[in-house]
C-alpha cells in the first residue's frame, strides 16, 4: 500500500492510520484526485474526511464530503464548501446523509475495500439532477 499519489491535508499531524491508508488508496485507485483531510476528535479518535469540489464556471459551486472511520462512511453536500465544516463531523455539521444525494453505510464487518467501492460509486453518480460525469481532472 502506498500513499504517494495522495496529498494528505487536515488538522491532524502524523501519518494516516492503517485503515485510513487502506481506504484512501483503494478509493484513489477508483476515483483519483479527491482531497483527503486527516482529523481527530477532541478525545483523539482519528477520522478521515474526503472531499470533491464541484466546479462550474471557474468557481466552486458545491462540495461533496465523505467521512470515514472505524464505524463506516457517511457523506453528503457540505453546508459551506468546507469553509467552516472542515474538521467537523458530518453529523455535527448537519450534513444530510439521507435521500438520493446522501450516504450512510455502517461498517458492520464490511471490508475497507468494499467501503471504498461504495464511496467511489457515491462520488461518481449524479447529484442534484446534474453532474453525471466525474472526469477526475
Amino acid at each position: 500500500m502506498t500513499d504517494e499519489d495522495i496529498d494528505w491535508g487536515g488538522q491532524r499531524e502524523g501519518a494516516p492510520t492503517e485503515a485510513e491508508l487502506a481506504f484512501a488508496t483503494s478509493l484513489n485507485a477508483l476515483v483519483p484526485r479527491l482531497d483527503y483531510w486527516l482529523h481527530a476528535d477532541d478525545d483523539g479518535t482519528p477520522w478521515l474526511l474526503v472531499s470533491l469540489d464541484v466546479i462550474e464556471g471557474h468557481a466552486i459551486r458545491d462540495t461533496l464530503r465523505l467521512d470515514f472511520d472505524d464505524s463506516g462512511i457517511r457523506g453528503g453536500w457540505s453546508p459551506s464548501c468546507l469553509n467552516w465544516d472542515d474538521g467537523v463531523r458530518a453529523e455535527d455539521a448537519l450534513v444530510d446523509l439521507s435521500g438520493p444525494d446522501g450516504l450512510l453505510l455502517p461498517a458492520n464487518g464490511s471490508s475497507i475495500e468494499k467501503l471504498a467501492r461504495h464511496a467511489a460509486e457515491w462520488f461518481t453518480r449524479p447529484k442534484k439532477g446534474r453532474w453525471a460525469d466525474y472526469s477526475g481532472s
